[in-house]
C-alpha cells in the first residue's frame, strides 16, 4: 500500500511540475535577458544609463536603470521586443540606441556599445555574424575593418543561401569548370590544379544570384557576438564604393606621380598582397607565353580589405566576350555557371540608386556607372559610422569651393549641403581629415574626384548639379 500511495503521489508530483513549467513558460517566465551597457573599445562595463522595454504592440513593459552597468531581467514573455535607450551615460554616446530580440527560452544578452564622448574612439576591427531573420539562423563569421567613414567586411561572403532551383546552388564550383575557363584565356590548365576545391570560394567567395542578393538584403542582417542586430549594416550602393576607392594612395611603384586614380590604384591599395592567402599568387607559364596572371604583382593590401579578381558567373546560357574567343574576339557557347573573367577583374554587387541590382567592376578602368546586372557575382555588405561615431559633419558649398567640418550640433552657412557618400569625399577624408599638415585645397579634392578614371567619372564630371 505504501508503494502504490508513493508511486501515486509521484505521478501528481510530476504533473503539478509539468503544469507549473507550462504556465510558466506561457507567462513569460523561464526566459532570461540581460541588458548591458559597454564601452565600445575596451568592452568594460558603464553605469548609468536608462532603458525601456517595449512589446511588439509598441507598449512599455519595463525601464531599468543600469546602475551596475548590467542587469537581469527574468519575467519577460516569449516573444519579440524592442529595447530603447532613454538616456546615455555620463561623458558617453550610444553607436546605436535601439536593440531588437526575440525572447525564446535560451538567454539572451542585449549590448548597448558606448563611445567616449571626448575621445570618439571606435575599433579598428569587429567580430560579426550573418544571421538569417527567419529561424535566427548564424549563417557564417566575418570580420569588419575600419577604412576612413566605414566600415568593411574584409573579404567575400562565403555562406550558402538556400533559395529555389535555378540559382547559384545548382552550379557549384568545380574543377571541370575551372578548366574550361582557364584554357578559353590561353592558361594550361595544370597550373591551376586545385587540391581542395572548396578554397577557391574560402578565398575568392561565393558567386550569387540577383534572388539570393535580394534574399540577403530583405531577410538578413549582421549581429555581434551576443547576436543583437547592428543597425547600418547594407549591401553597398556605387556611392559607397567610390568613396571606398578614392581611400587609396596615388601609387608610385607602377606609375609616374599623377593625380588621376586609377584601376591599378584601387587594385595595388585594397587587392591580397601575393601569397597572402593560399590563391593570391600570380599564374605565369614560361617565357613563350604571353598570357599569364599578373593581379597580384604589386599589392599592399593597406587597409586589409582582401579584394580578389574573381570575376563573375553567367545566370545562363549565352556569349561572352575576352578577345580571344573564335568569333569576333567571344565565346558563343556560354552555360550556366561558367566563371569569366577570372584574374583579371574585380565584380562586385551593388544596389543601384533605382533599387535594382548592379555591380562595381575594376579592370583596365574602373566602372561605378550603374548598370542592372543578373549575373552571379561576389558579395560584401559594407556599414557607414553614424555621425555620432563620427564626431562631425561635413558640407560643401554650390559652388563646390569649400568644404567644412562641423559638430553635431553645429549649423552649416547658408548655401551649404551636406557632403555625399562618392570620390569627392573620400579624397576629402583622406587627404585633408587624415592629414592635419597637409598643404591641399578643396579645389585639389575637387579636381582628383574630376580625374578618376572611372566610367561614371566620364559621364558626369562637368555636370554641375553632381557632387562627385
Amino acid at each position: 500500500m505504501k508503494n502504490k500511495l508513493f508511486v501515486y503521489t509521484s505521478i501528481l508530483l510530476f504533473i503539478a511540475l509539468i503544469s507549473k513549467a507550462c504556465n510558466e513558460n506561457q507567462n513569460g517566465t523561464g526566459t532570461c535577458l540581460t541588458i548591458s551597457a559597454k564601452n565600445i573599445n575596451n568592452k568594460s562595463l558603464i553605469s548609468g544609463g536608462q532603458y525601456q522595454i517595449l512589446n511588439v504592440n509598441n507598449q512599455v513593459v519595463g525601464t531599468y536603470i543600469l546602475t551596475s552597468g548590467t542587469m537581469n531581467i527574468t519575467n519577460l514573455a516569449i516573444g519579440k521586443y524592442v529595447i530603447e535607450e532613454i538616456s546615455s551615460p555620463d561623458n558617453y554616446d550610444a553607436s546605436q540606441k535601439r536593440i531588437e530580440i526575440i525572447l525564446k527560452y535560451s538567454c539572451i544578452e542585449a549590448t548597448f556599445s558606448y563611445i567616449d564622448s571626448k575621445l570618439k574612439e571606435i575599433p579598428e576591427e569587429q567580430t560579426l555574424q550573418f544571421i538569417n531573420y527567419q529561424g535566427l539562423i548564424n549563417l557564417g563569421e566575418y570580420n569588419a575593418v575600419r577604412i576612413g567613414e566605414y566600415y568593411w567586411i574584409d573579404r567575400n561572403f562565403t555562406h550558402t543561401i538556400k533559395k529555389g532551383n535555378g540559382f547559384e546552388n545548382d552550379v557549384p564550383i568545380t574543377q571541370n569548370i575551372l578548366n574550361r575557363y582557364l584554357e578559353r584565356v590561353r592558361i594550361d590548365p595544370q597550373y591551376y590544379q586545385l587540391s581542395n576545391i572548396t578554397n577557391f570560394e574560402k578565398y575568392y567567395g561565393r558567386y550569387y544570384s540577383y534572388p539570393s542578393i535580394e534574399y540577403m538584403n530583405k531577410y538578413c542582417f549582421m549581429a555581434d557576438e551576443n547576436g543583437n542586430k547592428i543597425e547600418g549594416w547594407r549591401l553597398p550602393f556605387p556611392a559607397d564604393y567610390r568613396q571606398l576607392f578614392a581611400m587609396s594612395p596615388f601609387n608610385t611603384s607602377h606609375d609616374a606621380t599623377h593625380t588621376n586614380l586609377n584601376e591599378r590604384d584601387v587594385r595595388f591599395a585594397l587587392s591580397s598582397m601575393n601569397g597572402e592567402n593560399p590563391l593570391a599568387f600570380n599564374i605565369y607559364q614560361g617565357n613563350n607565353s604571353p598570357y599569364k596572371v599578373y593581379w597580384f604583382e604589386k599589392s599592399t593590401n593597406i587597409y586589409g580589405f582582401n579584394m580578389m579578381p574573381g570575376g563573375a558567373r553567367l545566370n545562363g546560357n549565352g556569349r561572352w566576350c575576352n578577345g580571344l574567343g573564335p568569333n569576333g574576339g567571344c565565346y558563343d557557347d556560354g552555360l550556366r555557371g561558367d566563371i569569366y573573367h577570372l584574374f583579371y577583374t574585380v565584380y562586385l554587387s551593388v544596389q543601384n540608386t533605382n533599387n535594382t541590382l548592379g555591380y562595381v567592376g575594376i579592370h583596365d578602368y574602373i566602372t561605378s556607372k550603374e548598370y542592372e546586372s543578373y549575373h552571379y557575382l561576389n558579395v560584401r555588405w559594407c556599414r557607414p559610422l553614424t555621425d555620432i561615431e563620427l564626431g562631425y559633419k561635413l558640407y560643401i558649398n554650390k559652388d563646390k569651393t569649400d568644404i567644412k567640418k562641423l559638430g553635431l550640433k553645429d549649423s552649416p552657412p547658408e548655401g551649404y549641403i551636406e557632403l555625399p557618400r562618392g570620390y569627392t569625399r573620400g579624397f576629402y577624408v583622406q587627404y585633408i581629415l587624415n592629414d592635419p599638415n597637409t598643404k591641399l585645397t578643396v579645389s585639389d579634392i575637387i579636381n582628383y574626384a574630376k580625374s578618376v578614371q572611372d566610367n561614371y567619372i566620364y559621364e558626369n564630371r562637368n555636370n554641375l548639379n553632381v557632387i562627385l
